[in-house]
């Protein structure tokens, strides 16, 4: 009798495990997606805003600082984690002007057309995509800036790959990027050329941070630890404050290149 019972119990174990096998492979074959709404409720101002802006918009995978003088973000932070990127959403790729903004402070996407700049994304499309509205809204016109098309495709562009690469062993992440403005900005079609942009990176597992600042001009991938320096370093060039919510902010100062290099740690 207990002989029967256990090949009865170790049967439907067996049998509830390939059942739940088909489930997930063929039944529910998107499912990392279904738990994927609980990111857009992050707090991606949850370390403090830079600086004081004309205006403050939160969308689901960043937020951003508007600068009416600019007419672009003054700075952009948001959270990332190796859960919330990586989701394999479809894209619009489709730039579009931001109705938020007051309409004599919007840009346009034919305003950059023929300026010999791209349309640089200051929170990354690639690593806002947990879903395709989140992913659509990297490319509202408030998140991007006159950017060099090298710098862009290449030091930019590294970094941001770098930083999706930095999920994986440093845990979830929050970036703070924005741009840089001359006292007196050349402009193109009445907008501001920044003279370069900053990014800075915090680890909230590790408690360490890092920043950067390029030149807006063609910048190699191969030169991107060229212009690495501390979170202070990065304040003084920008006149911002950065991770005011931090309680040791100490750690500002700190710049361990090796370790943010490193593969593993």
């Amino acid at each position: 009798m207990n002989l029967t019972y256990i090949i009865i119990g170790v049967g439907g174990f067996i049998a509830g495990a390939i059942a739940m096998y088909v489930f997930l492979i063929y039944l529910w074959p998107n499912r990392h997606k279904t738990y994927n709404w609980i990111y857009k409720f992050r707090n991606h101002k949850k370390l403090g805003e830079p600086c004081k802006t004309d205006l403050v918009l939160n969308r689901d995978g960043y937020c951003l600082g508007y600068s009416f003088n600019h007419k672009c973000a003054a700075w952009v932070s948001y959270t990332i984690s190796k859960g919330s990127i990586g989701v394999d959403v479809e894209r619009d790729d489709c730039f579009y002007d931001d109705l938020d903004i007051p309409e004599k402070h919007r840009v346009q996407p034919n305003d950059f057309k023929n300026t010999g700049y791209d349309k640089g994304h200051l929170a990354p499309s690639a690593s806002i995509d947990f879903s395709r509205k989140s992913n659509a809204q990297t490319f509202a016109m408030s998140n991007i800036a006159l950017q060099h098309p090298r710098l862009n495709r290449q030091a930019w562009g590294s970094l941001e790959n770098t930083i999706r690469n930095w999920t994986d062993n440093r845990g979830k992440l929050m970036i703070v990027a924005g741009p840089i403005y001359a006292r007196r900005p050349k402009t193109i079609n009445n907008i501001p050329i920044p003279k370069a942009f900053y990014k800075i990176i915090y680890s909230f597992k590790y408690k360490r941070c890092i920043g950067f600042i390029f030149p807006n001009e063609a910048i190699r991938a191969s030169k991107l630890w060229d212009h690495v320096m501390s979170v202070d370093n990065v304040e003084k060039e920008t006149g911002q404050k950065f991770l005011t919510e931090l309680n040791d902010k100490k750690i500002k100062g700190e710049l361990d290149v090796a370790w943010w290099k490193a593969s593993k740690i």
